[in-house]
Order: C-alpha cells, then sequence, then structure tokens
C-alpha cells in the first residue's frame, strides 16, 4: 500500500473567488487545456456539491465523491461515494497521485493534508459565493509558474503555478 501525493488544484480571482453559482466566473481555454493536461489519468477528490455543479469536472479515470447522502446520483462514470474525506482517502490509497477539485469546504478540509498545490490566479477582482481559504504562505515553495496575458481568447491574465510543502 501506498499513500497518495495530495494535490490540490483551482483556479481563483486575485481575492480568492472560485465560483458563483456553481459556475467559474471565467473562461480561459489555454488554463483549460493546463487542467486537462496535468490531471489527465489521475483520479479526482471531489465534494458532492463540486460534482453536481453544471461545470462540474470529471476523470475520465476515477472519481470520488465525498458525500453522507443516501440518494446520491453518480452520473459522470466512473465514480463512487465515500461518506467522509477518512474513506475517499482509504478509497485512494494505492493511487500515486489524488487531485483535489473542491469545493471549499473540502479544500478547507484537505490544505492542511496537501503536499503539492497547483494555483491559477485569474488577474481580476471578481466578486462570487464560493472562495479559495487563506493559505499559509510559510509551509509552500513555488516549484513552477507559467504567465498568459490577456489576448483575443482570454478576457484576463493569469497565472499558473505549482507549490510544494516545505514543511
Amino acid at each position: 500500500m501506498t499513500t497518495p501525493t495530495i494535490i490540490i488544484i483551482a483556479a481563483m480571482s486575485e481575492n480568492h473567488c472560485v465560483g458563483q453559482d456553481g459556475h467559474l466566473p471565467w473562461k480561459l481555454p489555454d488554463e483549460w487545456e493546463y487542467f486537462k493536461k496535468t490531471t489527465d489519468g489521475k483520479p479526482f477528490l471531489i465534494a458532492r456539491k463540486s460534482y453536481e455543479s453544471p461545470d462540474g469536472l470529471y476523470s475520465s479515470y476515477r472519481n470520488v465523491v465525498v458525500s453522507s447522502r443516501d440518494d446520491l446520483a453518480l452520473d459522470h462514470q466512473p465514480a463512487e461515494q465515500a461518506r467522509s474525506v477518512e474513506g475517499a482517502l482509504e478509497s485512494l490509497q494505492n493511487e500515486d497521485e489524488v487531485f483535489v477539485l473542491g469545493g471549499v469546504s473540502l479544500f478547507e478540509e484537505m490544505l492542511p493534508r496537501a503536499d503539492k498545490l497547483y494555483l491559477t490566479t485569474v488577474h481580476a477582482t471578481i466578486e462570487g459565493d464560493a472562495y479559495f481559504p487563506e493559505i499559509d504562505w510559510a509551509d509552500w515553495k513555488e516549484i513552477y509558474s507559467d504567465h498568459h496575458e490577456v489576448d483575443e481568447r482570454h478576457a484576463y491574465a493569469f497565472s499558473m503555478k505549482r507549490f510544494m510543502r516545505t514543511r
């Protein structure tokens, strides 16, 4: 048995907005391509509301949905339900890496356990109803950065960065 590397992956505005009414409040095609390339063939750990969101993201390999609901519909396959984060991590224990996709409460619960953060910052202040938790940057070291300017396909500039936990 191995313990997977836990990677939180998210896109947020400069004021930490990650969503509005279950949707991403921006369209960034190059960031979407980066997300797909980065997570291809990897399992996703996702909370129920994010799984059921109109903008929900799904792994073609494996989706573990955290929910205590008895009536959870696993419409996007392959998917399995875990009743708790502990149960999800037990189910995923033999994976190499696991990508945590949210929502906010799952980000909050997994942030102390995460080994890596893959964060895209949209360089704008955007209001929404879901915000990424505060990060203690003393625990993290930047290991990758790529900046994208505004262009004909992207209304916002954004930076894709990766961080590794240092303690």
